[in-house]
């Protein structure tokens, strides 16, 4: 029913205006059911008037006047909340290719997925500007996780520069930046042990000839088969209350003897309550080295295993959880499966424990980010990528990707150009991530250029 009822009855009004006869009996309840019925035309009448309103008319009607105003509603948008956008959708068109409209789109639609997260800390920045002749200057816009919806966000400009990509002067590339924050989960304790290796990432050969992987088709895959090696998988022990709840959690550790050992790490298994597998590619097994421990969780988005974990893939394009469906055997010609849904942990992303349920594949979230950032962006602006990051901390100097950061010590230091190299691993040439600022785990998504057919970086 409309949220704007006639206050007029026909059914209440009629007996005052009818002759006796009318009002008795037979007549009566034939003549009610009449107006009755006139009630019902009545008010499809006020709600086929009311319908075009937004948060006047029936709810059924977002959709619709969400497709004719051109906005998407937030993953936990409530309706009020969106309806009151649709009504300054015409005032907020105004401020189209504008990065406050880009960081404000994108803000509504992520509004509510980071519960518990500080209100101060960072939460959407894109950042660009120009390097190299007389003066290289970067501009920041950021918006804070407690920033009211599509507020003005924050600018700082640096003079001199303080973000280097990849070296290259191009004044019409910018990033957007999606700030990921941990919250503990109130399990912590003074001490724990490193207590062992388990097996880990696996390679064929042995000495100079062990292989990591191999080229198909120009594109780098990693062996599923050979002989396992003890990184990335760390066993530790004299914790207490572990279940298995806190696998996919973060435990952090600080204080032991080896530097490897010290960080942030995804709990992969729980053994018992005293004891979990963790996933650390620089950890030294040694038995006794003890820390202090605490274990968070992301709320909404959070890093896929790190590189060199096994069944994770790394490869020119980007960090991918494979699909399940790996292809068929065509006429004895073995073939990829055409078409099928997204793999759910594309681009190197896992959901956390997000409010929505269920929750939807993870690169939904980053499609419907990029759909929103090619729409609202100037057309003149190209996003090198959608970057994910999970050490953007306070964004406080040494920070990753802040305002407040240099080149190599936070920021991006010139050579953040491509996914990856070759590099030597064990006597082997082997293809690695590049792109690490302070973590192995920030993701790097397609930005506006070559994803859609566009083949030219500064044209979108």
């Amino acid at each position: 029913m409309s949220n704007l009822a006639s206050p007029f009855q026909y059914r209440n009004a009629w007996p005052a205006l009818a002759p006796e006869w009318l009002t008795t009996g037979n007549a009566q309840a034939f003549m009610y059911t009449l107006q009755l019925m006139t009630d019902c035309l009545l008010e499809k009448a006020v709600e086929a008037s009311t319908i075009r309103f937004p948060g006047i008319g029936d709810p059924s009607q977002l959709p619709y006047l969400a497709f004719d105003r051109q906005l998407v509603q937030g993953l936990l948008e409530p309706n009020a909340s969106f309806a009151a956008r649709l009504s300054g959708a015409f005032q907020t068109w105004k401020l189209s290719g504008s990065r406050r409209a880009v960081l404000g789109q994108i803000q509504c639609y992520l509004q509510g997925l980071q519960p518990s997260v500080s209100g101060s800390l960072p939460a959407l920045a894109i950042v660009g500007g120009v390097k190299g002749g007389p003066v290289s200057i970067t501009t920041w816009d950021t918006l804070t996780q407690g920033a009211a919806l599509q507020s003005l966000p924050t600018r700082v400009t640096v003079r001199g520069g303080n973000y280097n990509w990849d070296g290259d002067t191009r004044p019409w590339r910018a990033w957007l930046v999606l700030y990921m924050a941990l919250v503990s989960v109130g399990q912590s304790g003074s001490t724990c042990s490193v207590a062992s290796a388990a097996a880990g990432s696996l390679y064929a050969g042995s000495g100079a000839t062990k292989v990591y992987g191999h080229n198909v088709g120009g594109v780098w895959v990693p062996n599923t088969t050979g002989t396992a090696i003890n990184s990335p998988w760390i066993t530790l022990t004299g914790l207490t209350g572990l279940a298995i709840g806190n696998v996919g959690q973060w435990v952090t550790i600080t204080g032991a003897t080896h530097a490897g050992n010290n960080g942030t790490f995804p709990i992969v298994s729980v053994a018992s309550a005293t004891s979990c597998v963790i996933a650390n590619p620089a950890g030294v097994a040694a038995v006794g080295d003890t820390g202090a421990w605490s274990i968070a969780a992301y709320p909404f988005l959070g890093p896929s295993m790190p590189w060199g974990s096994p069944g994770t893939i790394w490869g020119p394009n980007e960090l991918q959880t494979p699909a399940l469906d790996t292809g068929s055997n065509v006429r004895g010609v073995w073939q990829p499966t055409i078409g099928g849904s997204q793999p759910s942990g594309a681009w190197g992303l896992v959901m956390g424990n997000a409010a929505i349920s269920p929750p939807p594949p993870v690169a939904q979230i980053i499609m419907s980010v990029r759909a929103l950032l090619r729409q609202w962006k100037s057309a003149a602006t190209y996003y090198e990528s959608i970057i994910v990051a999970f050490d953007g901390g306070t964004g406080a100097a040494g920070s990753a990707y802040s305002p407040n950061s240099t080149p190599g010590a936070g920021n991006p230091d010139g050579t953040f150009g491509g996914h990856g190299k070759v590099a030597t691993v064990g006597g082997v040439p082997t293809w690695v991530p590049n792109r690490l600022v302070s973590s192995p785990y920030d993701a790097y998504c397609q930005g506006t250029g070559q994803w859609l057919a566009c083949g030219v970086p500064n044209v979108t």
